[in-house]
């Protein structure tokens, strides 16, 4: 198919054949009328005639480039040949120029040299040159006129043709080399992308690894302690070791349930899920009491109030929440013991906040350093990891207030699920 810069060409060039018709056809008409006529037996307009035919010709030269050079060469032969064997037939004896060839000539070699193959248009400019400038009749003027009338529009069209060749070349091998820098380019992208993608797979696999290993071992450890608590809950018949026993197993499953939640987000959820949990769950009225009830126990003033309208979350949200919870209370209690508390559960469409803060410490306390430190580093990340936002700062008054910002799921249409009604304290 042809591109619209070749086609825009074409065009041109047509026209310029048809004007450059036109004109030599005028020309010769101009000639003939004054000075230009034959006097052979072929009568005053045989050359007229001849000429005639081969600027008739010039429209089909770009389609047609052999079939209008093999017209040019028999015209100028025959020109030749008639006017060896009978002077004047096609060129008068007295004429205006020394051209024996027809007048456009020079524009079908220049074409024939830009459009056909060197060595045929060659082959067609020698016999053109030969024809017009006949050298079995030796005359400077012939030979010269022929000459420039043939061959030098040859060598001109030819050194035209090898510049634009040499220059299409250059351009190509420009374009070769962008193109090959582009490549290099993608290549080295492609490169450092997979190298960044063996990276991550080589960190997520350690990462796998390491969960694995901290879930084996924590797991074995606790699952021994709930075995304990269990064994001796049975054999004991104190009843304060009973209770003790109790809640040192249930710490102990719930510690393995979150355990089991948290290592199935550091995998990226790509494990299967094992348990047999319901897709959504709510904070019951039963764990929070535990909570609000310990903090109260501990001597903590505790006031919790759910606000919005109570939903159902995903298994790790509602876990994430209740440990945000649990240790913001346990801080209260270990650096602000005898203070009050207030702590918010609030839904807001999907959304839910859970936010602590206490009262300014009375007084220094003996159980301010004991712990890892780690327990807001570890909620930040648990929540982080959910793709919730965690703080943890000094109020305005001097207390402390811990806040995280949880995505939830659906809420629920009746706003029930056992969780404790909009409003509602506990203290």
């Amino acid at each position: 198919m042809t591109s619209p810069p070749q086609a825009n060409e074409a065009r041109r060039a047509q026209a310029f054949l048809v004007l450059a018709m036109v004109a030599f056809i005028l020309l010769d008409l101009a000639l003939y009328r004054n000075v230009q006529r034959t006097s052979g037996p072929l009568g005053p307009a045989a050359g007229l005639v001849l000429s005639l035919v081969v600027n008739a010709c010039l429209p089909f030269l770009g389609r047609f480039p052999r079939t209008v050079a093999l017209v040019a060469c028999a015209a100028t032969v025959t020109a030749a040949v008639g006017d060896t064997l009978a002077p004047g037939t096609f060129t008068p004896a007295e004429q205006a120029t020394q051209v024996t060839a027809p007048l456009c000539t020079p524009v079908i070699v220049w074409f024939l040299a830009h459009e056909l193959p060197r060595r045929e248009a060659l082959a067609y400019v020698t016999v053109l040159a030969l024809s017009a400038g006949r050298p079995w009749a030796p005359d400077w003027e012939t030979v010269y006129a022929g000459l420039t009338t043939t061959v030098l529009p040859a060598v001109l069209a030819l050194y035209v043709r090898a510049r634009r060749e040499l220059v299409g070349s250059l351009r190509d091998r420009a374009e070769s080399a962008e193109r090959e820098q582009r490549l290099l380019t993608q290549q080295a992208e492609s490169v450092e992308r997979e190298r960044h993608l063996l990276a991550e797979r080589a960190r997520a696999g350690e990462r796998q690894r390491l969960a694995g290993e901290m879930h084996d071992i924590v797991t074995h450890h606790v699952t021994e302690i709930v075995l304990a608590a269990g064994a001796l809950k049975v054999s004991t018949a104190d009843h304060a070791v009973r209770s003790a026993a109790e809640h040192i197993r249930d710490a102990g499953t719930r510690t393995l349930t979150e355990l089991r939640d948290l290592i199935g987000i550091v995998r990226g959820h790509d494990q299967p899920q094992e348990s047999e949990e319901p897709t959504d769950v709510t904070l019951t009225s039963a764990d929070l009491d535990t909570l609000v009830d310990g903090a109260v126990a501990a001597g903590n003033p505790t006031t919790l109030r759910v606000t919005g309208r109570p939903g159902a979350v995903t298994p790790a949200i509602a876990r994430a929440a209740y440990r945000v919870l649990q240790e913001a209370l346990t801080n209260a209690r270990k650096h602000a013991p005898g203070t009050r508390v207030e702590a918010e559960l609030a839904y807001d469409h999907h959304t839910m906040t859970v936010t602590i803060s206490n009262a300014p410490p009375v007084a220094a306390s003996g159980l301010a350093a004991s712990g890892s430190g780690m327990g807001l580093d570890g909620l930040r990340r648990r929540v982080t990891l959910l793709g919730g936002t965690f703080t943890a700062a000094l109020g305005p008054d001097g207390g402390f207030r811990v806040a995280a910002t949880l995505p939830a799921s659906v809420p629920t249409e009746t706003g029930q699920h056992g969780t404790r009604q909009p409003g509602r304290e506990t203290t």
